[in-house]
Parts: C-alpha cells; structure tokens; sequence
C-alpha cells in the first residue's frame, strides 16, 4: 500500500497516468507534413469509475484529464525495429483531477515522456511511459494501447485525424511494492474520451 504524502505524489503521478492514455489516431489521407514540424498529441477523457485492479490511493477513478505531448515530425527515434520506435523524452503537459482534491484541477508536466508506436498487420500498439521519483520513492507509469490494425500507417510522429480513445485502454502507475491500473471510461459524448493532433 502506498504510504507517501498523496498531494505531493498527485502532481507527477497524475500526470502520468493522464498522459499514458494518448493513442494514435488514423492517419489524414493528405497529411504530408513539413520538416521539423511540432505535433501536439492531445487526448482528453475520463478515467473508469473503479480500477481495473489494485488501490486506487491517487483517487484518480472517475476523474477527467486533458493531455498533451509534443513531438517533431524530424525526431528520430532512440530506439527502433522493422515496425516500431521508440521517442524520448518529450515534453508533457496538461490537467488531471483526483477526489482527494474534488473540483480542482491540476497542472502537470514532464520532459522525459517515452512514446511507442509498434504497427503490426492485425493491430497497433501505443505504450508511454516515464519514471519518476517523489520523496524518495520511485514511480513508474505505463500505458498500453491497443489499435485495430491501419490505425498507424508508420511507427513516426505525424499528424493524424481525430479519433476516439479506445475504452479497453489502460494506465498503470506503480512504485517496488504496489499497482494500480485504471481504464478509460470516456463520457456519454465521447465513449472511450478523444485524442487529436494539431501542427503547432
């Protein structure tokens, strides 16, 4: 169980978990984007009412988020394969709520996002993920993803249209000793919450 100050903790773990909800979209059939281009992947929606499993010491179940990452249509990737790569750190930003401060948003932040992007012929996958360290103790975030395959058309960072994020989608944040992972849960208008780019 965790047993660090929450509110302390709540700024960067939030974060994380809001941000590994983004998902790639499909692409735009006309999208040839200029070099060194910044793409703002934004994804915004609610987390489900209870955790898929583990204790929800954060509060974040049922809570909205809004998050972006920003990446470079030159970036090449840190770490690639015949049908994947892998991009860090990226810079993170947005707001996420927790019931342990109702009515209140809070502004997050990173620089060390890690962004994968594996296209395969049935289905694609998209996992963030970043570590951190809060009084001591480290954290890790992780998302997993799953897309029907075409989603991806490349394991690059372009621009693509807006997409609904998919309600099977899960966070995980977690520190040596404890887990917990949470779905997307969306809203009435937007079942599984949304993600979209914008050229910046």
């Amino acid at each position: 169980m965790f047993s660090w100050n929450v509110r302390k903790i709540l700024f960067v773990s939030v974060a994380a978990a809001a941000m590994c909800c983004l998902v790639a979209a499909p692409r735009l059939d006309a999208a040839s984007p200029e070099t060194n281009t910044n793409i703002a992947f934004t994804a915004a929606g609610v987390f489900a009412s209870s955790p898929v499993s583990g204790e929800d010491t954060l509060k974040l179940s049922g809570q909205q988020f809004t998050i972006t990452i920003v990446g470079n249509t030159s970036d090449a990737p840190t770490k690639s394969g015949r049908n994947w790569a892998v991009f860090n750190p990226l810079l993170m930003t947005g707001t996420v709520n927790s019931g342990l401060i109702p009515d209140t948003p809070i502004a997050v932040s990173a620089t060390t996002a890690s962004f994968k992007q594996t296209v395969g012929a049935s289905e694609d996958i998209i996992e963030a993920a970043f570590p951190v360290t809060v009084v001591g103790i480290p954290l890790q975030i992780k998302a997993y993803i799953t897309l029907p395959g075409g989603t991806l058309s490349k394991a690059l960072l372009l621009p693509f249209a807006s997409v609904p994020l998919d309600s099977t989608s899960t966070v995980t944040y977690s520190n040596s000793t404890a887990a917990t992972v949470l779905a997307v849960a969306g809203t009435p208008e937007t079942p599984g919450g949304t993600i979209w780019t914008v050229p910046e």
